[in-house]
């Protein structure tokens, strides 16, 4: 549990700079394996992100060239992983679209988009593993960040430095709500998923506090991380089978109609549930968890 999250009796700085080297040194090790595997990106693109906001924790405490320089070295390695996430998220939806709906199962057209992207998956595959210099220099990258986490200077703080960070986190997600309704648009929807996942991980690596509040406040992020994910695997479907469509001149109809439902229930959802998670203000919020910081050091 110290690797992962704060302890009572520490400096929160340092050990959240613990946890920081804990993620990146696993998405190290997840990128090591010759096959690469479709596990083996889904854990190092999640403990990428959970590396990123550790970073984010210690912003306050860091020099900005510093946060700046290794926030980018961690967003890169991530995104160089992202056409083989895409690819097997869009198979996976359509797959589980077709189980759910019997119409899909008998369209001999949503069943041919469907090897494409078999094949396209397929054929990412075999690029990251007959081309590993890239994923070489990406692993090199954060082994040498590894080596560098440990001379953050953080210096020996708590709430002083996490209190500010938490406050810019949720005011970001808070901020990033879409405004559009009934439908925002697939962009703002993305945009603020992320900005709501560093939140998720924040109060998460905060769980050792054992304020109900906080775990609460981490599962709701949680469920409205996953309802806009399922929102933008559906999205990017969509974008994909219009591609398909206009090249092979393929009625999808059926499937863009299911795709739009879906997608709209899901929006109104995680709109519904945003504005119960993002319905204090950020000061307000930030004063209230310092209470539970306060207490939890003080019996810890």
């Amino acid at each position: 549990m110290a690797k992962k999250s704060i302890e009572a009796d520490g400096s929160g700085t340092r050990a959240l700079r613990r946890v920081a080297r804990h993620y990146i040194r696993q998405a190290s090790r997840a990128l090591a394996s010759p096959e690469l595997s479709d596990t083996a990106v889904h854990d190092a693109r999640k403990d990428l992100k959970r590396s990123r906001t550790a970073l984010r924790l210690l912003r306050p405490a860091l020099a900005e060239p510093i946060y700046r320089r290794e926030n980018a070295l961690l967003r890169d390695a991530a995104h160089a992983l992202n056409a083989a996430r895409d690819a097997k998220v869009l198979t996976q939806t359509l797959q589980s679209l077709r189980r759910t709906h019997r119409a899909l199962r008998r369209d001999s057209k949503v069943a041919e988009l469907l090897r494409t992207l078999q094949a396209d998956q397929a054929s990412l595959r075999r690029r990251l593993r007959e081309q590993p210099a890239h994923m070489a220099r990406t692993r090199s990258g954060l082994v040498q960040l590894c080596d560098r986490v440990m001379q953050w200077r953080v210096g020996s703080h708590g709430w002083s430095v996490l209190g500010p960070a938490l406050k810019r986190i949720y005011r970001s997600g808070r901020r990033a709500l879409p405004a559009a309704r009934p439908r925002p648009t697939e962009r703002a929807l993305h945009e603020w998923r992320k900005e709501v996942k560093y939140l998720r991980y924040a109060l998460e690596m905060l769980a050792p506090m054992r304020a109900r509040k906080v775990t609460r406040i981490a599962r709701q992020a949680e469920q409205l991380t996953d309802c806009l994910g399922e929102a933008h695997d559906l999205a990017m479907l969509a974008q994909k089978a219009r591609g398909f469509a206009q090249g092979n001149r393929a009625g999808l109809q059926p499937l863009f109609t299911i795709i739009d439902q879906q997608r709209d229930r899901l929006s109104l959802d995680a709109l519904s549930r945003g504005e119960q998670l993002y319905r204090i203000k950020a000061s307000d919020w930030e004063r209230q968890l310092e209470r539970y910081w306060i207490r939890w050091r003080r019996t810890g």
